[in-house]
């Protein structure tokens, strides 16, 4: 599938908690695409694939328990050749679409941790393509 991105990654919430410690670890990472009309947009066609809002929606406690990252990450692509709802997306399909976005949640988990924690946790997590 060729992908042209049309925006650059959208951080639309970035939450981090400190638990008490006895958090049970969970990793809920679910992405999510949604076709966005373009047909009143002079700037954007359709001709060669539709456009797309890739977005993934997040809730992850690693073991052991010590902090919680939750939110949503976007990006609008287009999906060249394709004019699908996505329903019909494979599975590989759905990691090139979002692992820059998971990408982005663990850079800056990364980040957060090394500030609040003295040391970096990095996670290493896939989405739940079961779409």
């Amino acid at each position: 599938m060729d992908i042209k991105k049309q925006t650059s990654v959208i951080v639309q919430a970035f939450h981090y908690d400190l638990t008490d410690g006895n958090a049970t670890p969970k990793s809920d990472v679910k992405p999510g695409l949604r076709k966005i009309d373009v047909s009143e947009d002079q700037e954007h066609s359709e001709e060669n694939g539709s456009f797309y809002d890739v977005a993934v929606f997040y809730d992850v406690i690693p073991a052991p328990g010590e902090f919680e990252v939750s939110g949503e990450i976007h990006q609008i692509v287009q999906l060249v050749g394709y004019h699908g709802d996505g329903s019909d997306i494979s599975n590989a399909d759905w990691q090139l679409l979002s692992r820059p976005l998971v990408e982005y949640i663990e850079t800056l988990t990364y980040e957060v941790t090394q500030v609040t924690l003295d040391q970096p946790i990095n996670l290493n997590f896939k989405a739940n393509f079961d779409h």
